[in-house]
This record gives C-alpha cells, sequence and structure tokens, in this order.
C-alpha cells in the first residue's frame, strides 16, 4: 500500500467534518429524498455549484488525458449483450449487475443493455480488427453515463456512493502482448497524479489475486480518504485484462515478424469516477463557514470560482393525493 498526501483530522477547536450528504444540505446542493415515486431508487440530483463542479471535474480529466496524447471518443450507451459479456461482465442470472432494454428477447446475445462503463463501448469498437503492430499501444478516452443495477444498504456506502447511474471519464487502450505491464503503469501514474494536484489524501493499492474479476490479470485501486465517513473509499482503479477481452471480440495484432496474427491486449482505468470524487472533495475541503473550497486546478474550469456556497432553496415539492383519481401528483 503506498499512501498519497495527509489526511483531514479535526483539532479540538473544530467541529468534525460533515458527511457529503449532510454538508450539501446545509449547501441546498443536491437532493437525494423524495425521488423514488419518480426517478426511482438511488437516484439523485447535482443542483448548482455542484453540477459545476461536476463539470469541471470533466473538463479538468480530459484535458489532462488529451495532454498525454490519448484519443477522446464519445460511445454509444446501448451495447449488444455480446459486447459486455465479451467484456467479462454477465448479463443473465438473478445478481446481474446490467440493465436491459425491455420488448426484446431476453435470451438473446444481441439483447440491448446500458452500458456499465464506456470500456465495454471502446472494446467493441475493434471487435473483429487486426491492428498493425506499428501503430500500437492505441490510448483512447470516453466521458460516458454509466449504469449499473447494484446498490448497497451498508451505511457507509449512502448516499451517491453507490448509485445506478453516474458520469465517468474513462482510460482504455489495445496494445502488443508484450506493451500491457507498463500501459498500466502508464494509467497508474496518470490516476495518481490527477488526485495528487487535487490536494486529495489517499492510498494506492496493489490488489491481490482474489480480489481480481474474471478479465483482470492484474489491477490497482485508489482509495481516498473521506472524513465525512471516517473510511477511504475507492475512488479509481486501472486494470490489465492481458487478452481476456481480446479473444472474445476477436481483436489481433498483425505484426511483421509474426507467422499469424496474435490477439492484442486491452487496459482500462478510471480516470475520474464522479460522485465519489465529489464525495472526497466536499468531505476534505469543506471550511468552518460551511463552505467548500475548490481545489485550484478546477478554479479555472469554474470561471474563476474558489468556494462552493450556500444556495436559495428551488422551490420545494409537496405531494398531495387527489381522493377521486388516487394518484400522485406534485404541487408546488
Amino acid at each position: 500500500n503506498e499512501p498519497h498526501g495527509d489526511r483531514t483530522t479535526a483539532d479540538t477547536n473544530q467541529r468534525p467534518p460533515y458527511e457529503f450528504g449532510d454538508i450539501c444540505k446545509r449547501m441546498n446542493l443536491y437532493r437525494m429524498e423524495a425521488l423514488g415515486n419518480f426517478t426511482g431508487h438511488r437516484s439523485y440530483y447535482l443542483l448548482d455549484e455542484l453540477a459545476e463542479l461536476e463539470h469541471a471535474l470533466i473538463g479538468y480529466t480530459v484535458e489532462r488525458l488529451l495532454q498525454e496524447q490519448f484519443r477522446l471518443i464519445s460511445v454509444p450507451d446501448l451495447l449488444p449483450a455480446r459486447i459486455i459479456e465479451s467484456c467479462g461482465m454477465s448479463t443473465t442470472g438473478s445478481r446481474n449487475q446490467v440493465y436491459k432494454v425491455t420488448g426484446q428477447q431476453d435470451d438473446s446475445r444481441d439483447t440491448l443493455c446500458l452500458s456499465g462503463t464506456a470500456e465495454m463501448a471502446l472494446a467493441g469498437y475493434f471487435a473483429g480488427r487486426v491492428l498493425p503492430a506499428d501503430r500500437l499501444p492505441l490510448r483512447l478516452a470516453a466521458v460516458s453515463r454509466c449504469y449499473r443495477a447494484e446498490t448497497s444498504a451498508l451505511h457507509e456506502e449512502k448516499g451517491i456512493y453507490r448509485v445506478h447511474q453516474f458520469t465517468k471519464v474513462e482510460m482504455f487502450a489495445i496494445c502488443r502482448p508484450d506493451q500491457s505491464a507498463s500501459v498500466l503503469r502508464q494509467f497508474r501514474d496518470i490516476e495518481v497524479s490527477l488526485f495528487e494536484q487535487l490536494g486529495l489524501p489517499f492510498v494506492l493499492l496493489d490488489m491481490p489475486a482474489c480480489e481480481l474479476g474474471a478479465p483482470a490479470y492484474r489491477k490497482y485501486d485508489i482509495e481516498a480518504w473521506m472524513p465525512g465517513r471516517q473510511m477511504y473509499g475507492e475512488i479509481s482503479s486501472c486494470s490489465d485484462c492481458t487478452d481476456y477481452q481480446a479473444r472474445r471480440l476477436g481483436i489481433r495484432v498483425d505484426g511483421a515478424h509474426q507467422p499469424q496474427p496474435s490477439f492484442a491486449h486491452t487496459v482500462n482505468g478510471t480516470a475520474c469516477a464522479i460522485p465519489r470524487m465529489l464525495i472526497a472533495l466536499l468531505e476534505n475541503f469543506q471550511n468552518e463557514d460551511y463552505t467548500v473550497s475548490i481545489p485550484e486546478p478546477l478554479q479555472r474550469h469554474m470561471h474563476g470560482k474558489k468556494v462552493l456556497r450556500r444556495r436559495k432553496v428551488l422551490p420545494e415539492l409537496k405531494l398531495t393525493k387527489r381522493l377521486q383519481q388516487e394518484e400522485l401528483v406534485c404541487t408546488i
């Protein structure tokens, strides 16, 4: 384990840091309560400067990846089940995490599903292709919405820590078999640099084999200190999948010194998962006056703002019941 930065600790003259949901309620920056009747369980709204901070994180991350010569791609959110399964995520069984589009045959491998990560669409882009060895590695980046059917009842994972829908900036690479280990280190170092520049305290974990999913040969996790929860929470990871995905998708490398094309290797990494980054930032950088300091690298992506401040509450929605029609409606 490799620690980075100093954990936030409150002295006897300071209040303990608020948990993300509590500080956001005080500042009127998000809503998660009473949404089940129209948007479902574990849904949320980011308001005003918190929504600006989401876009600032995306801009900051994408700018860095473009400087690192990544190619930015906008990917589809709907993918056939066969692509998702080829990337290592099951679409069948009672405990699968994949949302399916209704009105189709459930047992079809072409059933459309909501993508759980941009990695799947990026890998699918190259399905069935033979890539010239001298053009590798290809390093790609994508900003996408991610959809997961999983949630958690754990107190430590309340709020937006684990939700059904969120925004993520993903890194993905296709490379020769002899390149994947070095590409994984590059992804790890980019993630570490991104979070260090924001001033977040975190630990870098080289994960043991028992913690790896089926596609991953080696994996690093990054967990940020979240003082409002008094815990380290995962904010990023990167994995070397060797040829697991390439074999299932038919992605090959054609080299001049090889008698026949070999399977490529794939590497993926989370450059920025928005909800957990928001948690880490607001819990680590809150002030005594109920404002939150914005890390300097994000300020120019927020029109020069240096702090998040309390905002006026939006008109409160009250739920009433029409007895005759027996339906719930919203009235202001």
